[in-house]
Formats: structure tokens, C-alpha cells, sequence
């Protein structure tokens, strides 16, 4: 590892972040809410502060910045969103949340997690739930990919970043050049934003709530401005109208923008995407029955179905209702559903659905092998042989991601929390997810939980995020024992 160029790229990553924190600004001024105001300057200084000496100390990094390696694009991506999101709870401490309850709450922003500590929604201005939302709609594609999209300098190094950070265990690539992919998949979510905010606004959902939702919707990150969640708007067609978002969220963008560009048969043909699909479908059933029986009609059983299995199937989190009310069974359905994520290459969170095909084929080669032990049996997606090192690379995810759960669940429970709670508290923030069942459930919050739960949990968004590798690698002593400064 380079240590210089890790900080002068970090540095540059963070003095571009500081603008966005001018939006939010624009919103309390706009609503005269003066001491959040002084809070978003306060964060708007100190993280161009942040950055420029960050990018002095790295000293002029130059050209050494177009011969990133993996492992020094592995440390920026981890280090750029570790400092974002403590220089993003600075407003939070700033509008009188605890420091430790204030990281919680970014760090979940731009993990697009959707966990809160808010108790008291009554107690915060426009300008924080706006900075909410937008924490998460940058975090909902990667504020490196946008980092990439828009500093053509990175443009060839800006792959060890894009990829070091990007969902899933394959490359995608719709452009020969990193920075137009990056672009390319801007475009559709941007698109995707503003065509949500336009269908909220006429199911009558008042402007700021639209473009709030539009933004933790498409981010698959779940933060609401109003505290009951979506339930609180009781509105079938604003139910209708987030399900789809919150389904496409969940979809590979890559896919998305082939198919905007008139390959419409390339979501069809796409084989993570009918598999998706089907969980969908198969998650929407299995749920009817249960609803049904808790007294619902069926047009509302399969519109809170619907609404809540695409909602943690994707790891958005929001609520149409207040599911810990929901049967044993059917709130099992949800707990399954905690473990499979959206798409590689979506907003969402989670193991991701591409790599549960890839287990369950690999599992039954290993079975075919013990009939067959000198059978070559090569495992296929989309009709392609996968190769054994991909292979080898989603077994070591899958295995260190349920580690990480356990270890996590462990400590909460350990420091006084019921042991659904802890359990779910875990997977929720590991998925990216939001929100779990019993003290964390859907009209609950994480603010209860000990301190010290509150920074694992913490610790576990951050890694689920970043795809648990990109942060668990640096527990080895290999990366630190090659680290040098120039």
C-alpha cells in the first residue's frame, strides 16, 4: 500500500463531497431553520478543510494515481467512506444528537441501511431529513461511482475504485471506458429519481415528502421523513408506486440501461434477474395466505405482500404497515427474505441473489462429485463456465458475511437485547436493510440498544456495504507489512 497516494486520492474524494452538504443548507435556510444552518456550514468547512489538507499531506500524487493498485483502491474506498460518514454526522451532532447515536445515523445514510435512532421526528428540521434522504441516494450507487463519473483524472485508476466497491462478484461493463459506464449508470438512477418524484407528486404526496422517498427509494435505503414510514400516508397508490421503484432498485442498472436503449429482451434473457423475479413472486404468495388469516381483503393482503416483500427483499426497509404485528409465519417469510438481497449491480444491499444461484449450483456439483469424482463438471450462469476462482471468491464472501452476522448478533444480544431483536438487529444492519422485528421492529428504532451495540452495528453497516472483503482484508497483516509512504 501506498500511503500517500491512499491519502491524496482520499483527500480528493472528500473535498468533492463537501458541496453536496450545501443542498441540505439550502433547504433549512429555506425553511428558516437557522441552526441547522450553521450546522451544514460548520460540516461544509470542515470537510473542504478535511479534504485539502488530506490532499496536501499525500503530497502530489501525479501520475503514481493512474497505477492504483487493487489493494490501494480496496484502502480508499473503505477509508473515503468511513470519513464521510463521520464528517456527515456532523449536522446531527449539531442539531443535539449524541455523537455515538450521530455516526449510527450516517453511517446508515450513506450505507443506505435506513436504521434510525430517531425517537422524536417533531424535534428536526426539513434541512436534516433532507440531508437523510440524500446521504442515502449518494450511497444508493456509490459516491465513489460518482466520484469516478465526474473526476476524469481517476478515469483509468477509477476502476480499482469502482469495482472495489461495486455490488456483486462480476464486472460489469456497458462502455469501453470506466467513466462513461459510471455515467451511463447515473443516468438511469437519475431518471429513475425523477420519474418517482413525478408519479408521487400525483398520487398527492406533498413535494418535499416525494423527493425525500424518490431518494431513499431508488437508493433501495429506506429513510422517511414521516416517523410511521410510508404507512403513515395510507395511500394505495403511493404503495404501488414505491413497490415498482423499489423493485427497480433492486434490478441490475446495467441491465436497466440496456433495456432503455431498445434491448428490451435484456431483462428477460438476464438469468439473475428471473431469479429475482421469482423470489418476488414466490415471497408475494407465500405471504397472501398469512394476511388473509390476520383479516385483511385481498386486495390489501396482496398490496402490503407485495409492498413488504419487495421492501426487504431489496433492502429498501420502509413499512406500508407495522409488520412486527404480522403473524409468526409470515414475518418468517420477511426474516428469509433478510439474507437474499436484490441484484449485483443494484442500489441494494446483501448478499445479493446472483450469488445464491452460484451456492446452489456449486452445492450440487459437490454433490454430482461424490457420484462422479473424476467428472468434469463446470458450473454455468447465463451460459457461460464460471470460473473456480469466482467460485471460490463467493463461497469466501457468503462464509465471512454469516460470520460477520454472528458476531454481531452475538454482541448484541450479549449487551442486554432479546435475542429476535439482536438477531434481526444484526442481519438488518449487515444487509443494509433498516429495520428488524420486536425493539427494532418497523415503528421502532435503534436507539434503546447499548451504546457499544450501536458501534458494532455501525461497524457492520460499513462492512456490509463495502461487500465485507473490501474492509475485512485489512485485519491481515499482508497489507500493513507492504504499506509505505511514497
Amino acid at each position: 500500500m501506498r500511503l500517500a497516494v491512499i491519502v491524496h486520492v482520499t483527500g480528493t474524494l472528500v473535498r468533492l463531497f463537501a458541496p453536496a452538504l450545501l443542498a441540505p443548507l439550502a433547504v433549512a435556510a429555506l425553511y428558516r431553520e437557522w441552526r441547522d444552518v450553521a450546522g451544514f456550514l460548520v460540516a461544509f468547512a470542515t470537510t473542504a478543510i478535511a479534504g485539502v489538507l488530506m490532499r496536501r499531506a499525500g503530497g502530489p500524487a501525479g501520475d503514481d494515481i493512474e497505477q492504483l493498485r487493487r489493494v490501494d483502491g480496496m484502502a480508499i474506498v473503505a477509508a473515503t467512506w468511513l470519513l464521510i460518514a463521520h464528517l456527515g454526522a456532523i449536522p446531527y451532532v449539531w442539531a443535539g444528537v449524541d455523537p455515538i447515536d450521530a455516526l449510527f445515523e450516517s453511517m446508515s445514510g450513506f450505507t443506505t441501511t435506513g436504521a434510525t435512532v430517531f425517537t422524536d421526528f417533531a424535534a428536526f428540521g426539513r434541512g436534516i431529513f433532507f440531508w437523510r434522504a440524500l446521504t442515502q441516494w449518494l450511497g444508493g450507487l456509490g459516491v465513489i461511482a460518482l466520484f469516478v463519473a465526474i473526476l476524469p483524472r481517476l478515469a483509468i485508476a477509477g476502476r480499482e475504485l469502482f469495482f472495489a466497491e461495486a455490488a456483486g462478484p462480476t464486472d460489469e461493463k456497458l462502455t469501453p471506458k470506466l467513466r462513461q459506464t459510471a455515467i451511463a449508470l447515473w443516468q438511469v438512477y437519475v431518471a429513475l429519481s425523477v420519474a418517482e418524484v413525478m408519479a408521487l407528486l400525483l398520487a398527492g404526496m406533498p413535494l418535499f415528502d416525494a423527493v425525500c422517498h424518490a431518494f431513499t427509494t431508488l437508493a433501495a435505503g429506506g429513510f422517511s421523513p414521516h416517523p410511521l414510514s410510508i404507512a403513515g400516508y395510507n395511500s394505495a397508490a403511493v404503495d404501488w408506486i414505491i413497490t415498482g421503484f423499489m423493485f427497480a432498485a433492486g434490478a441490475n442498472f446495467a441491465i436497466q440501461y440496456r433495456a432503455a436503449r431498445g434491448g428490451h429482451v435484456a431483462l428477460v434473457q438476464d438469468e439473475e434477474f428471473r431469479a429475482y423475479l421469482a423470489v418476488t413472486v414466490i415471497a408475494v404468495v407465500a405471504l397472501l395466505p398469512f394476511l388473509a388469516m390476520d383479516g385483511l381483503t385481498p386486495l390489501e393482503a396482496l398490496r402490503h405482500a407485495s409492498f413488504q416483500a419487495v421492501s426487504i427483499l431489496t433492502t429498501t426497509g420502509y413499512a406500508s404497515v407495522d409488520f412486527e404485528l404480522w403473524s409468526d409465519q409470515a414475518k418468517m417469510v420477511l426474516f428469509i427474505l433478510m439474507f437474499v438481497g436484490g441484484c449485483a449491480g443494484s442500489a441494494a444491499g446483501g448478499p445479493k441473489v446472483v450469488r445464491h444461484i452460484l451456492m446452489a449450483r456449486l452445492t450440487m456439483r459437490e454433490l454430482k462429485r461424490t457420484l462422479h469424482p473424476r467428472g468434469v463438471l463446470p458450473v454455468k450462469l447465463g451460459g457461460h463456465v464460471v470460473p473456480e476462482h469466482t467460485l471460490r471468491d463467493v463461497q469466501v464472501f457468503m462464509l465471512f458475511y454469516m460470520l460477520a452476522f454472528a458476531v454481531g448478533a452475538t454482541v448484541v444480544v450479549a449487551l442486554g437485547a432479546d435475542l429476535i431483536s439482536g438477531i434481526t438487529a444484526s442481519i438488518a444492519c449487515l444487509g443494509n436493510i433498516g429495520p428488524g422485528l420486536n425493539a427494532v421492529g418497523p415503528m421502532a428504532n435503534f436507539a434503546d440498544l447499548h451504546p457499544v451495540s450501536k458501534i458494532v452495528l455501525t461497524l457492520e453497516m460499513w462492512i456490509g456495504r463495502l461487500e465485507v472483503i473490501t474492509v475485512l482484508v485489512f485485519f491481515r497483516s499482508e497489507p500493513w507489512r507492504s504499506a509505505r509512504w511514497a
